[in-house]
């Protein structure tokens, strides 16, 4: 597909095509690349070996990119240079021509040389460089929320050990991979900045902590700590608070939440309550926050006809409280109580970002099913490198259309789409293809 037709009219004739470049669309891909190296020194290949590090990288990086498997993205690289290089091809005593491009069996076999830590060291440095971009591109402010969450991959393989977590929740295995994530929202863009493979009976709370503490290194100051009801700990929102954060995380109904909810369906209570949020009382280590819960209405219900039918006989104390829930912030309320109610318990909303972004994070590329954990990992890196290229390059051509005053759309297929054109570009420099 041309480059022209990749584009909307309206960013054809905006001057945006600029923004995207090859510095700004595939220099996450030469930091990817000098990581991996600076990373395998101890396997550096020989001078006189057929490939470079670059060339396995290229075949796995742009698998990524079509969204195929190594092997069809080997043959399809290879036939390409083949048949656009200069000079008579070389060819074997059986006929076969000498590849251009390593094949599926090489590729894999240098990924599964990378350790799990190795991989994960690459992971984040190659996030940490996007993110930093972000920041010197105004695409972001310092100013921070961090989401966190959990997301399965079913795995179908024979291996029990503590990589292997066990889990109905997959179809067809009931054992999967888990994995603890963490995005970032500011201005009102998303952006994955780390994994972590959780091994069976590894607590999470010092996972979250030493990320937060790596995002506070790098500069940036946190708003709130978004999180599901899996990662209620008092320890956890002491430590983030701590931390000059707050948390905003739904309540489950301990027998004090659910006498603060009864109260208020009784018109006894405020809809936001100071609540001192403890460990349990047999712990070896108590930890207490002070935490306010706000209390909002379901989807389809409001606290004021919730509280009316309830006077009214026409619900039951237990119906009305299905029709609420409770979320807890560490932040304290200021100015208006109910006005900061609404627009704090509504920001929680935005926690499903990582929920849709794990979903477009599949939409890239169908999942592996390599039995290397460490493969698997790099495959989730370059996806997440992948979908915040597209969050970034949305964003520009956002604000270049709030300039000129007209709106602008760019899509995840249509960043792909370009990817592939400035991929092929990059190589034909490098390879010598003619055009």
């Amino acid at each position: 597909m041309p480059t022209s037709n990749i584009y909307p009219y309206s960013v054809k004739t905006s001057g945006t095509k600029s923004l995207l470049s090859n510095h700004y669309m595939l220099a996450f891909f030469k930091k990817f690349c000098d990581t991996i190296e600076s990373r395998t020194w101890k396997f550096k290949r020989a001078k006189n070996a057929r490939y470079k590090d670059v060339d396995f990288l290229k075949v796995f990086f742009y698998s990524e990119i079509i969204g195929r498997s190594i092997h069809d993205t080997s043959k399809m690289l290879n036939d390409y240079y083949l048949s656009s290089k200069k000079g008579r091809p070389k060819l074997f005593a059986d006929g076969r021509r000498k590849r251009a491009i390593p094949h599926q069996t090489e590729v894999n076999m240098y990924l599964r040389n990378l350790g799990l830590n190795k991989a994960r060291n690459i992971l984040q440095s190659c996030l940490d460089f996007q993110l930093t971009e972000a920041l010197r591109l105004a695409i972001i402010s310092k100013k921070i929320n961090v989401i966190v969450d959990f997301t399965e991959h079913p795995y179908y393989g024979q291996r029990e050990d503590l990589m292997i977590k066990g889990t109905k929740r997959q179809k067809g295995t009931k054992k999967m991979r888990h994995y603890l994530g963490f995005s970032i929202l500011s201005r009102n863009v998303h952006l994955y900045v780390g994994l972590e493979h959780v091994a069976k009976g590894q607590s999470k709370i010092p996972i979250i902590l030493n990320f937060i503490d790596h995002v506070l290194d790098l500069g940036f100051e946190l708003n709130y700590v978004l999180m599901d009801r899996e990662f209620y700990r008092a320890v956890l929102l002491h430590e983030i608070k701590a931390k000059k954060g707050n948390v905003l995380i739904p309540t489950k109904q301990y027998k004090k939440v659910r006498g603060i909810i009864e109260a208020y369906i009784k018109g006894k209570g405020n809809r936001v309550r100071r609540y001192t949020f403890s460990s349990a009382s047999e712990a070896k280590h108590r930890y207490f926050q002070q935490v306010y819960l706000i209390i909002k209405a379901r989807r389809g219900f409001t606290l004021q006809g919730m509280k009316q039918d309830y006077r009214r006989g026409k619900i039951s104390l237990e119906d009305a409280r299905k029709r609420i829930f409770a979320i807890m912030t560490t932040k304290r309320p200021k100015g208006n109580i109910d006005s900061w109610a609404s627009r704090t318990s509504s920001f929680y909303r935005r926690r499903w970002l990582i929920e849709t972004g794990f979903s477009d994070l599949n939409r890239i590329n169908r999942r592996w099913k390599s039995n290397h954990d460490n493969v698997r990992y790099m495959d989730m890196l370059v996806r997440m490198l992948l979908y915040n290229s597209w969050k970034m390059n949305r964003k520009l051509i956002k604000n270049t259309g709030m300039k000129d005053g007209k709106s602008k759309k760019w899509t995840l297929i249509q960043n792909q789409d370009y990817l592939k054109q400035l991929f092929f570009k990059y190589e034909k420099k490098s390879q010598g293809v003619i055009d």
